[in-house]
């Protein structure tokens, strides 16, 4: 989603972010200038691991190659991959960013995607780049919506965009409850940041299994996730169907 990525960290990082941002008065050729009443306060990214691990036998590799050994590590990082995925919706859901839900019945329209729209470029986040994320009843509604428009479809089957804006549906930005999905709009590259710290360690273990002719892989990664800037993004947690 062109969230902004930090890589090779090497220790906790502080990273300055705007909480309340200036505002320009008008004055006199000589008159004293007024405070501009800009804040700023600070997130830190400190190292989180995600970890996991699988063993397989000798004779699968025998038969199998240097290409099981890819496949199986490639399994790992996707698990890991995913697991960075959940814990950085679940910061987004608890994040004070714009929320546009109604007490839990936001019928979707286009009232509603243009509300999330117009909360970001009211907090001054860059629409150029803005993207819509939806979970996975939020994307069927999505999808249905778009079926029954007359005149023109809210989501562009074609471009794959969501009033304007592409989208993504993604298992990782679960629904509130049954039937009842969440939505995400905004720059995410203003909005959010994710750091690395090092590269993937990655471990074979031939030895602690060889009794059992077992080889086991380690993977584990060090992360963090926070929101940067509030205001670049909005949110509905409670949509219904139309």
């Amino acid at each position: 989603m062109g969230t902004t990525t930090l890589s090779n960290l090497t220790g906790n990082v502080k990273f300055p972010r705007v909480s309340v941002k200036a505002a320009g008065t008008a004055e006199g050729e000589v008159d004293a200038n007024a405070a501009s009443g800009l804040e700023m306060d600070e997130l830190t990214l400190s190292p989180q691991r995600v970890s996991a691990k699988t063993t397989y036998s000798k004779q699968l590799l025998l038969q199998g190659g240097a290409a099981v050994d890819l496949v199986i590590a490639q399994e790992l990082q996707n698990a890991m991959n995913a697991f960075i995925d959940t814990k950085a919706f679940d910061t987004l859901d608890g994040a004070t960013i714009n929320d546009q839900s109604t007490d839990g019945t936001t019928t979707l329209t286009a009232a509603i995607a243009v509300a999330m729209e117009s909360a970001v470029l009211a907090a001054g986040g860059n629409l150029a780049a803005a993207r819509y994320v939806m979970s996975p009843s939020a994307y069927k509604f999505a999808k249905n919506l778009a079926q029954v428009a007359s005149v023109s479809a809210l989501y562009d089957l074609a471009s794959n965009t969501f009033n304007g804006y592409q989208a993504v549906a993604t298992p990782y930005l679960i629904d509130s409850s049954s039937n009842v999905g969440q939505m995400l709009f905004g720059n995410f590259q203003q909005g959010c940041i994710l750091a690395y710290f090092g590269g993937i360690d990655l471990l074979v273990d031939p030895y602690s299994a060889a009794g059992n002719a077992q080889i086991v892989l380690h993977v584990n990664r060090f992360f963090d996730f926070d929101v940067r800037q509030a205001g670049a993004l909005s949110k509905i947690t409670d949509i219904n169907a139309a």
